[in-house]
């Protein structure tokens, strides 16, 4: 079970719309909701060099940042009093602060979009840069969900592929899935790559098809007797799409779509693009992203 969820805010609405569902997920599995306020002091250049703030100017950031968190733990009481609540604020860029502050066992909650830097463009939103460098699952919510917070979960959407990083989401969702008394979807997208007539008499769409069905089968297998155990209906999804594709058609009746990452790097993953970042800016449900 998870020990903690992690939530970063800013008093944006997107984070509050992410505080929300962290509040809700941390009902549904016991656990306790660690909130993460993080500001910075700007240093101002002048033709005689670099102004520094005084104290009373870093006092005054560090009052607003806790500002929102007190703004944060009263919504989580409003939710539920009985959740335990605890906090952080921190003068540190977010993504490092909310990455850092989670430990084994727990999860991170962050919302897609809020305040950003003057880098994003490059390296991504707060968001991106906090599911590259977390090693423990990320979940990220859109500003606007399909489903409100607080809904119960019907549906529950994996990827998978028959590697590692995926089996790891698939048992996650699973466990995700059994706490909230969803139905569990996995989803295998598959490509065939080639366009125009073909002159040969081999045809390899049919056994690329077969390939990518021994891949879904193999996926779930991994669950070994819990596939048909009965506690919970499992439905598996083969579509010809790429796998960002796939998983985005069947998510837009989903209440939450989990997918693993294998771990590039922040910089790596804007210039290449990934699926994960794909699907976690596009979703229109929350998406946990699981390293």
């Amino acid at each position: 079970m998870t020990n903690r969820i992690v939530v970063g805010v800013d008093g944006s609405a997107p984070s509050i719309v992410a505080l929300r569902w962290a509040a809700f997920e941390a009902r549904r599995r016991n656990a306790e909701v660690f909130v993460v306020s993080c500001y910075r002091v700007p240093v101002y250049g002048s033709p005689e060099g670099a102004v520094y703030p005084t104290p009373d100017d870093i006092e005054l950031f560090e009052e607003s940042a806790a500002d929102v968190v007190a703004r944060a733990i009263a919504i989580i009481a409003e939710i539920d009093p009985k959740i335990a609540a605890d906090s952080l604020t921190a003068m540190a860029p977010a993504a490092i602060a909310i990455a850092e502050a989670a430990r084994p066992g727990d999860e991170i909650v962050v919302g897609a979009t809020g305040h950003t830097g003057g880098l994003d463009g490059l390296l991504g939103s707060v968001a991106m840069s906090v599911v590259h460098r977390s090693h423990v699952p990320v979940i990220v919510v859109p500003a606007s969900p399909a489903v409100e917070a607080g809904s119960s979960m019907k549906k529950i959407v994996v990827g998978v592929d028959g590697s590692a990083p995926s089996l790891h989401a698939l048992e996650w969702a699973y466990n995700e899935a059994l706490v909230a008394g969803a139905e569990l979807t996995a989803v295998h997208g598959w490509i065939y790559p080639y366009v125009g007539e073909r002159t040969s008499v081999s045809e390899p769409r049919t056994q690329m098809q077969l390939d990518a069905m021994e891949e879904l089968k193999f996926s779930l297998e991994s669950l070994g007797p819990r596939l048909t155990g009965g506690s919970l209906h499992i439905h598996a999804r083969l579509l010809e799409q790429s796998p960002a594709e796939a998983l985005l058609e069947e998510s837009k009746d989903a209440d939450l779509v989990v997918i693993g990452s294998r771990g590039r790097g922040a910089l790596r993953a804007a210039l290449l693009g990934s699926v994960s970042r794909t699907v976690a800016q596009h979703a229109s449900c929350p998406v946990a992203v699981i390293r």
